[in-house]
């Protein structure tokens, strides 16, 4: 009977605070009010983000680990805080300059910027989780098939 390596999934979080608005240039202010609330603002209003990363493969017999997760640490900070923590998304990152910074889309970023990253040093990205506020978060589970 062959053994089958032990799949593990380990989940680390990290933090962003950002601003942002959601408004359609389309519309008149009334009606992006009337589809956005308060939230098509266009002086914006922040959040203190919280992302939750899940990435799998086998615990590797020599660290007892499925990755470094310094490395994703590593990772996190540099794809994730570093470009987004006190910015404005709808002004000041380039993804959004043609999409609304709704959760559904910050989370494709968020996948677009990891997923290669993770997966050089031979791992998979799962999952991640972004949440806005305790009650409001989405779930995204990969790819980037809509992104340019």
């Amino acid at each position: 009977m062959s053994s089958k390596p032990n799949t593990v999934t380990v989940i680390r979080k990290a933090k962003f605070a950002a601003a942002h608005f959601l408004r359609l240039p389309e519309l008149s202010d009334a009606q992006n009010l009337e589809r956005f609330g308060p939230s098509s603002n266009p002086l914006g209003h922040g959040h203190n983000y919280e992302i939750e990363v899940s990435v799998q493969g086998p615990v590797q017999e020599e660290t007892g680990m499925v990755m470094n997760l310094k490395d994703l640490k590593i990772i996190l900070q540099e794809e994730v805080v570093e470009p987004l923590d006190f910015k404005n998304l709808n002004l000041q990152v380039e993804f959004f300059q043609n999409r609304l910074t709704t959760l559904e889309n910050i989370s494709q970023l968020l996948w677009s910027r990891l997923s290669p990253r993770i997966s050089a040093l031979g791992f998979a990205l799962t999952g991640l989780r972004v949440l806005e506020s305790d009650d409001l978060f989405v779930e995204y589970y990969g790819g980037t098939d809509q992104l340019p």
